[in-house]
This record gives structure tokens, C-alpha cells and sequence, in this order.
């Protein structure tokens, strides 16, 4: 017996995080919908699950924009009449340094990892709310708690603002059956900008459950979409690794 029988988006699910949880909710018994700018690489995914005998189909989406965003939600609603859960994965990592970054790195990060998750939420709602049920799912960064010195600050303030949409939007919707949550990973070590060799010895001294890869990530999803996620909303769930604590 499937356990997830929904229609559920993935965005930047070409590879990384997005790839394990479309994976993993196929697996569950889900509808994928994986969606990425790379479409070869969404094809091959979709392909992938669809082989081993789950449901996916591949969808191009930019994030970055507004159109491409909208477009990719009445693309999955017109082939399935419904779409039960979103999970705003897509995104650009931390590149560009710190506090000297340019215009154009400010725009290209606010639009890709803040608005964007924006637009794909906006056009999902209406359906959610009309079927009076539904999850949306935030991928943001325990960077936003940490910081660093080579860590973008426009990344940080972008991923920082998910919190705020989580925690207004769930206030807002869950009179209408729709539960938003998001969730703040840490280094992951194989997503994102890698550390390098002389970071890593210092970061396992201080972390010693050390890299958990995407897996956590994709369970911490699944968590939120099965039943067992029922009564949470508006979390800032910490899957970390101990990066944050107290939080």
C-alpha cells in the first residue's frame, strides 16, 4: 500500500536535495513532479523513477522568473487537476562572498532563492485552498543563523526571508486546510559549495554527526507530508546536524 498517494511538486530537483526527496516520494508512492532549469537532467530523474516503477514527470521551471514559475503550476494542474503538496527546493548557493557583492548578484539571489519560491506558493494556492487541503515546504539554510565571512549576504537575507513567508502564510491558511512549514539544513556535504580540504577537519572537530548528506532533508520532507506532520505548521525545523542548537 503506497503511503503518499499525492500530486507533489519538487523544484531544483534535477540533482542534490530536490533529486532525493522526488526520489524518495516517488518511492512513497507519490505523483513527482521534477522540475528544474537543467530539463535533461529532470528527464533523466523522472526517467530514473519511472523505471523502478514510481511516477514522475519532468517539468522546466526558472524560478528566477515570474512566468516560468506560474507556468510550471498550470502545467501540473492542467495534466492533474490538483496538486497536494509543494516543495520549494529550487535555488542558487551562497557564491559571491560577502558584503561587497554587487547589484546584480543582490538581484539574481533575492529573485531566485527568495521571490521565486514566492511565485511557485502564489500560483499553488488557489488549488489548495479550493481542495481545502494542502503542504508547502520551504528549503531555506542554517546560514541564515550562522553567517560566515565568504558567505553572501544577499543569500542569507533571501533565505531568511522563506522564515517570514512560513511564518505569515501558515497564520493565513491554515483555516483553509493548507500547512506551511519550512526547513533549515545544514552543509550537507555533497550539495552546494564544497568545503575545502583545510575546512572540513575543523568542521567534523565541531560537528561530529558530520555531513548527513540529502537524506535527512528528503525524511525531514517526507515528515512534514505524511500524516505525521498533520499537526505542524509554521515550523522552522532544524536538520542541521548540529550546526544550529536551540532552535
Amino acid at each position: 500500500m503506497n503511503e503518499y498517494d499525492g500530486v507533489v511538486i519538487v523544484t531544483g530537483a534535477a540533482q542534490g536535495i530536490g533529486e532525493q526527496t522526488a526520489r524518495d516520494l516517488a518511492a512513497l508512492g507519490a505523483q513527482v513532479a521534477v522540475a528544474d532549469i537543467q530539463l535533461d537532467k529532470a528527464r533523466d530523474v523522472a526517467d530514473s523513477i519511472t523505471s523502478s516503477g514510481g511516477r514522475a514527470s519532468a517539468y522546466y521551471v526558472d524560478v528566477s522568473e515570474r512566468e516560468s514559475a506560474t507556468r510550471l503550476i498550470e502545467d501540473v494542474l492542467t495534466t492533474y487537476a490538483r496538486v497536494d503538496a509543494l516543495v520549494n527546493n529550487g535555488g542558487i548557493d551562497a557564491q559571491g562572498g560577502g558584503w561587497w557583492i554587487d547589484d546584480d548578484h543582490w538581484d539574481t539571489m533575492v529573485a531566485t532563492d527568495l521571490s521565486g519560491q514566492w511565485w511557485c506558493t502564489k500560483a499553488v494556492l488557489p488549488a489548495m485552498i479550493e481542495q481545502k487541503s494542502g503542504r508547502i515546504v520551504f528549503v531555506s539554510s542554517s546560514s541564515v543563523y550562522v553567517g560566515g565571512t565568504d558567505i553572501s549576504v544577499a543569500y542569507c537575507a533571501a533565505k531568511a526571508g522563506l522564515i517570514g513567508l512560513t511564518v505569515a502564510l501558515s497564520s493565513q491558511l491554515e483555516q483553509h486546510g493548507v500547512l506551511v512549514n519550512c526547513l533549515m539544513p545544514g552543509p550537507t556535504g555533497d550539495t552546494g559549495t564544497p568545503m575545502n580540504s583545510d575546512e572540513v577537519p575543523e568542521y567534523l572537530e565541531r560537528h561530529p554527526l558530520g555531513f548527513g548528506g540529502a537524506q535527512p532533508i528528503s525524511d525531514a520532507v517526507a515528515y512534514l507530508l505524511l500524516p505525521s506532520g498533520k499537526w505542524t505548521s509554521g515550523s522552522i525545523l532544524n536538520v542541521s546536524g548540529g550546526r544550529l542548537r536551540g532552535r
